[in-house]
């Protein structure tokens, strides 16, 4: 899932910093990094853009999409879902953002791996969010008042998840860029490399 890096806000927090600008420069870069780091013969990749009117231009800057198609209306959750309903016919599915560089499809293989014994992959990140979710099926529950954008998201997920009786593995945990001293973080462990 990817907003094009040149259309609306990007990035706020680290553009409140570092300015506009710049902030859309490092997502695009980190996003073109991902989407490379992504590729791998054994699994399909779905580009789900926005804004919407952006799609065939997201579809010639990230190239290589088995799938592109615009984001469908509603919060993060509603959008989330909608990908895993799209994919599911696959024996797993995997969605993830475009804010963490460490991500690269040895661990998507790895999660859709772990659903052998599992019902629900996530990889945390330090803010209190996840990076990656992977399930066999989708599953409403895990999507619908969550408290998206803020550090309970994983807890809440993990609760939702346990109350409805899904098994969970969390990967290791990975920062995501949201601002200043992520930025400075990523940079220092070779994870984004910019000026």
């Amino acid at each position: 899932m990817a907003r094009h890096w040149a259309v609306g806000p990007v990035k706020t927090r680290l553009a409140a910093s570092i300015g506009q600008d710049r902030a859309r420069e490092i997502y695009r870069d980190m996003v073109e990094k991902l989407w490379d780091g992504i590729s791998n013969p054994l699994l399909e990749r779905h580009l789900w853009v926005t804004p919407n009117e952006e799609v065939e231009v997201c579809r010639n800057w990230l190239q290589g999409a088995d799938y592109t198609q615009a984001q469908p209306e509603g919060d993060l959750g509603a959008r989330m879902l909608a990908a895993f309903e799209f994919a599911q016919k696959c024996p797993w599915a995997a969605v993830i953002g475009t804010d963490c560089p460490a991500l690269h499809a040895e661990l998507i293989l790895e999660a859709g791996a772990t659903l052998d014994h599992a019902d629900v992959f996530l990889t945390p990140t330090f803010d209190g969010g996840y990076a990656l979710m992977a399930l066999r099926e989708p599953q409403p529950a895990l999507f619908s008042d969550m408290p998206w954008s803020t550090s309970d998201v994983l807890a809440c997920t993990l609760e939702r998840a346990e109350s409805i009786g899904l098994r969970v593995v969390l990967g290791s945990t990975l920062r995501d860029l949201d601002n200043l001293e992520d930025l400075q973080i990523l940079q220092s462990e070779g994870l984004l490399d910019v000026n």
